[in-house]
């Protein structure tokens, strides 16, 4: 557990927060200029801030009291690489596994493990300046990771690659903070990157913490109270968890289990009981009244309407549908975003039954820190 509660100003920006942070990976969300990249400075220890930071049982920062921030086991990947040009891929790795020992931390992870869950073995006797910049996003986590870490911070790793290169990196990010248990920091902006990694958020404005909770609760609820720096900085939608029930190579189609009910995305190979989550646009839920046919659109979840509200500020001529999943067990929220007139015309009112017709679904990867 990570215990903040700390000041610090710099130039225009005063950032005052004041939370606990789980062992677990934890989204850091906001605009630009907010303080996010701050406050992991400050966690690291190297931008100066004063008051209270404990890690653990571990006091780090207190009232006569700072640790150095080479004796704090904190991985840190910038948003820029930051490799030894003059130095090969496993030089570059054996620099962060070299620091560990040097403070006498018990090493964990060795480097042929780490090279292994990257897949950097090919790589290791290459320069910097000869690596995709996908491989080289890779070899500075591994970096980050050799050192031994006993907490990571990600600082928008992965700003600048396209779609595939990141699709690329995720599953490693996913695997190493998973198996090992190295509570994490992510930064990002992008909601994907976020439903994806993320079991946790926070959420700030202007140096301060304005919301916190996992992930589930935080990322739908946002776009009802958008920030004021940017108020499309983030996009409605429900976080879904399902099951993987088999895999169709012929389409490349995975079968899911939503609850009891069966649901379809095109994906990667996962194994049969996987544990994933879905990021579901507002935008892409559909509403019927009777189970649909004849469709391009695969995917009918049986829900009951929780509420309907006018989105007349944010988006005129549209209503937003809450829709809880009918699963006696677990059920799910699921959010719909329709026009008005086609709330009127099939009579939609809160206790109805309905069909959420599920236009298109974002898979995620398999939960993190399952229990």
């Amino acid at each position: 557990m990570l215990y903040i509660d700390i000041h610090s100003d710099q130039g225009d920006l005063s950032l005052q927060v004041k939370t606990r942070i789980p062992n677990a990976v934890t989204a850091l969300f906001g605009p630009s200029g907010c303080g996010k990249t701050t406050l992991l400075r400050a966690i690291a220890g190297l931008t100066p801030s004063r008051g209270l930071l404990t890690f653990n049982d571990e006091v780090w920062q207190d009232e006569g009291v700072t640790v150095p921030s080479h004796r704090r086991r904190i991985g840190f990947v910038f948003q820029d690489d930051r490799l030894f040009p003059h130095l090969t891929v496993e030089q570059n790795l054996r620099y962060g596994l070299e620091r560990a020992q040097a403070n006498g931390v018990e090493v964990k992870l060795t480097l042929p493990d780490v090279a292994e869950h990257f897949d950097l073995q090919t790589l290791l006797r290459r320069r910097p300046t000869t690596l995709s910049g996908g491989e080289s996003r890779r070899v500075n986590i591994a970096r980050a990771v050799l050192g031994q870490p006993q907490l990571l911070l990600l600082d928008e790793p992965l700003t600048g690659l396209d779609n595939q290169r990141k699709a690329e990196i995720f599953p490693y990010l996913a695997e190493i903070t998973r198996e090992l248990q190295i509570p994490t920091l992510y930064v990002s902006h992008i909601n994907d990157e976020i439903a994806q990694f993320c079991d946790h958020m926070i959420v700030m404005q202007q140096g301060e913490l304005v919301d916190q909770g996992p992930t589930a609760e935080v990322l739908p609820r946002l776009w009802r109270e958008p920030l004021e720096a940017d108020r499309n900085l983030t996009e409605a939608g429900s976080l879904i968890n399902a099951s993987v029930a088999r895999f169709d190579p012929d389409y490349s189609m995975i079968h899911l289990q939503v609850g009891k009910q069966p649901l379809q995305v095109i994906g990667p190979t996962m194994p049969e009981a996987s544990q994933i989550r879905l990021f579901l646009a507002a935008k892409d839920v559909a509403i019927a009244l009777r189970p649909p046919t004849d469709l391009s659109i695969r995917n009918t979840l049986v829900a009951t309407i929780q509420s309907i509200t006018s989105m007349q500020d944010e988006a005129p001529g549209l209503v937003a549908v809450e829709l809880l999943i009918d699963e006696p067990t677990e059920p799910q929220a699921l959010s719909a975003h329709i026009t008005a007139a086609a709330c009127d015309a099939l009579s939609l009112e809160a206790g109805a039954q309905v069909f959420a017709l599920i236009k298109s679904a974002r898979i995620s990867s398999p939960s993190l820190f399952e229990s």
